[in-house]
């Protein structure tokens, strides 16, 4: 058995409890001849443990309060980055407000949100976002459609942003264009079950499947990708997951919780974008770039809804 631990002890096979407190401590005290049975030959009297001395597992006790502050910082830096990570980075480089586009359609949408629940507009049987969409008038459709339309730019902007990072980065040009028709895929469902009213019910609700599929595909990805980027925040990711799961749960519910749910869902998606912004340093989604790029877009999808809510649905407005 000595010859045997000797043998393992030469090939690495084995270590001694000194030697493992001081590889897991980081303490210089742990050298040859060192025991917990007292001094041994071969080790100085500043470098020897004995029965007296503390416990070496004390100075991993010890650090767990600055282990507890380092990941309340973190989380609080995740949250920070994945809500207004992307307006603290302009302001941080002495950009104006104006110039933090993001600002305004997070504003956008909680008006658009607040009129159709509280502004006197009759309430669809099933109470959904897209059940309003037929019921209020174009100046309460277009503060949803121009925030859609946001949605729009964003993402083919990162689809653009994420196929130049894999093709530099990697090299692999074959990641960057899976990834960027995958950015894309989210784009293109978010337009179309935005201008395709939910009477024509079939279309309609397989973009919205689409959409969910994909942005989940893609904000999964981005996690594997970009995690270790400066300002990437997993934040939007977890609030898409619980937005996602509560309508699966309440799907077939028509309750102020499937459409809390369904709105969590669509914040989400618009933090994600902003922080693709920081992530990507996109500094050109100003509020101008906002009002009239985007502006144009959301004019474009009100008019295809209601073109087909008119002229191709059968019957509209049968929600109420």
């Amino acid at each position: 058995p000595a010859r045997a631990r000797a043998a393992r002890r030469r090939l690495g096979l084995f270590v001694y409890p000194a030697e493992m407190v001081a590889t897991r401590s980081g303490a210089d005290t742990a050298a040859k001849g060192l025991t917990f049975d007292g001094p041994t030959s071969g080790g100085s009297a500043h470098n020897v443990m004995t029965r007296n001395a503390p416990h070496p597992e004390t100075l991993l006790v010890r650090d767990r309060p600055g282990q507890k502050r380092r990941r309340v910082g973190d989380l609080t830096q995740c949250l920070v980055n994945g809500t207004v990570g992307e307006c603290v980075s302009h302001r941080a480089e002495g950009l104006p407000v104006w110039r933090t586009g993001m600002l305004l359609v997070v504003l956008e949408y909680f008006a658009f949100v607040a009129v159709s629940m509280f502004g006197n507009i009759p309430a669809p049987k099933n109470v959904s976002i897209c059940g309003f969409l037929e019921l209020v008038p174009n100046w309460v459709f277009f503060l949803y459609a121009h925030v859609a339309a946001a949605g729009v730019d964003c993402t083919v902007f990162a689809a653009l942003a994420i196929f130049r990072k894999e093709t530099a980065e990697s090299g692999n040009k074959g990641i960057g264009v899976a990834r960027g028709l995958l950015m894309l895929l989210c784009a293109v469902c978010l337009a179309g079950f935005s201008a395709v009213p939910r009477c024509l019910w079939d279309v309609h609700q397989n973009l919205v499947l689409c959409w969910v599929v994909a942005t989940s595909a893609a904000m999964f990805l981005s996690l594997l990708r970009e995690r270790s980027c400066e300002g990437y925040s997993v934040f939007p990711l977890f609030l898409w997951s619980c937005g996602t799961f509560t309508c699966i749960t309440f799907y077939y519910e028509s309750s102020m919780r499937f459409y809390v749910a369904e709105a969590t869902t669509v914040v989400a998606y618009v933090l994600w974008c902003s922080n693709l912004h920081r992530v990507f340093n996109r500094k050109t989604f100003s509020v101008a770039c906002f009002l009239c790029l985007d502006g144009l877009i959301g004019v474009t999808l009100l008019l295809l809804f209601r073109y087909n809510q008119t002229k191709v649905c059968a019957v509209t407005g049968q929600w109420r």
